[in-house]
């Protein structure tokens, strides 16, 4: 970091300008390096060769491609990802912005600033020293697995799960054991039970689910916490959809499951559109708080100081203020769920939570790949195909929520005229 010292006599010459790229403000590239590849290359890993195994890209191989066809100008109506189409609420990017006028720009403590932590423990109930703040869900989930568990052991998924976490138990080294989820895709706890065994570490599940839509009770709860002190388990639940339960329910993991076991997972990304953002947080006990201190040393050096500014604001923001953004999302799968219900061949049923309806195709295409496909290219609809989702998931595709009922209704209307070609 030379010339970038704060004891540095001399300022970079990018100090000058708002932008730090060069003199002129534009960028400044260095002289490409030759790269003669005469000997043979470093292998990558096993654990890299475990990641490949999984697959993780195939399952948004459809997703991605629709991406790019709209971007090249192609009239493609997506269906597919959990990003809402909404900015964050006023407040929160006026917070981001004071920040970085504010210069709050530097590193941060290792388990989060005190006020986002403070915040997050009033709003999930828990004591300070149960929060670890993470950059996005995602991270916090591979990095609480890390911790937790290990070459040689297993992690049981409900299937169908989220199409990451293979990878991300892939990544720790662990096995995943895919448990079948019921035919109305809810997680069968006796399943899972009979799935246990010696090498069994942590029950990793998500509630609601996505794609299911699925959520977990009470009397899930109270069973899973009689396996987990029964087999000597952690169990940790991806809650990012937590906000949005259509049953009017809210049952949240820390409250409910097995204590010093429990870690909760959860973001802001769905619940107060800040996708980008890349901020969220684990619940866990205090030793594994501990740890994943030291993971945060290891791995990132903490989430930057406007991003935990802005979080502040949101978890601030009484649920009037959002209470119309998460309301659409129910309205949206009523919606959803009654044109799907309304085309032959197709059925869906309205889903516990989440952000996504689970459309069953097999009575037009029991291939969901194909049928995703088809509607990609004949239809001009992109959707997620179920498999990417686990064996659970095939004959069906996931529809997403976050567009407008108009784009939705479109994209059903286009869905009507290819089905009797299909």
């Amino acid at each position: 970091m030379g010339g970038c010292s704060a004891r540095s006599a001399r300022r970079p010459p990018w100090w000058r300008g708002p932008f730090c790229y060069g003199p002129n403000g534009g960028s400044k590239s260095k002289p490409k390096r030759s790269c003669r590849m005469t000997e043979p290359l470093p292998p990558l890993s096993s654990r890299a060769r475990s990641l490949a195994a999984v697959g993780q890209a195939s399952s948004w191989a459809i997703a991605d491609e629709g991406l790019r066809r709209v971007a090249a100008g192609e009239d493609i109506l997506l269906l597919t990802l959990g990003d809402p189409v909404c900015p964050p609420h006023p407040a929160i990017v006026a917070a981001t912005k004071a920040g970085l006028d504010a210069g709050r720009t530097h590193y941060t403590p290792l388990h989060g600033e005190p006020a986002l932590r403070s915040a997050i423990a009033r709003t999930e109930g828990c004591e300070h020293g149960h929060v670890m703040v993470m950059p996005g869900a995602q991270h916090a989930g591979l990095a609480v697995l890390t911790l937790i568990v290990g070459e040689g052991d297993e992690v049981i998924l409900s299937d169908p799960f989220y199409a990451t976490y293979p990878g991300v138990v892939a990544a720790t080294g662990a096995t995943a054991v895919r448990v079948p989820a019921r035919a109305d895709l809810s997680t069968d706890i006796e399943a899972i039970a009979a799935a246990i065994s010696p090498r069994t570490r942590c029950l990793f599940l998500n509630s609601p689910a996505n794609p299911g839509g699925t959520a977990l009770s009470p009397a899930d709860y109270v069973r899973l916490s009689e396996l987990c002190e029964q087999h000597n388990l952690w169990l940790v639940v991806d809650e990012v959809y937590s906000h949005f339960r259509f049953d009017g329910q809210d049952v949240r993991a820390w409250q409910h499951g097995p204590r010093g076991r429990t870690v909760s997972i959860n973001s802001l990304s769905k619940s107060h559109a800040m996708t980008g953002y890349r901020v969220g947080w684990a619940i866990a006990p205090e030793r594994l708080i501990a740890a994943l201190g030291d993971w945060c040393a290891a791995a990132l050096f903490g989430v930057c100081q406007f991003v935990q500014d802005a979080a502040v604001v949101a978890l601030s923001l009484p649920d009037s203020e959002l209470a119309d953004y998460r309301l659409a999302f129910r309205n949206r799968a009523t919606h959803v769920v009654a044109r799907a219900n309304a085309l032959q061949g197709l059925s869906a049923a309205m889903p516990a939570g989440g952000m996504f309806v689970m459309l069953d195709c097999r009575g037009v295409e029991p291939d969901d790949q194909r049928f995703a496909r088809r509607l990609l290219d004949e239809a001009q609809v992109g959707v997620v195909p179920g498999s990417g989702f686990g064996a659970g998931g095939r004959g069906h595709v996931r529809i997403s929520l976050t567009p407008e009922v108009e784009t939705l209704d479109r994209a059903f209307d286009r869905i009507a005229k290819f089905i009797p070609q299909a």
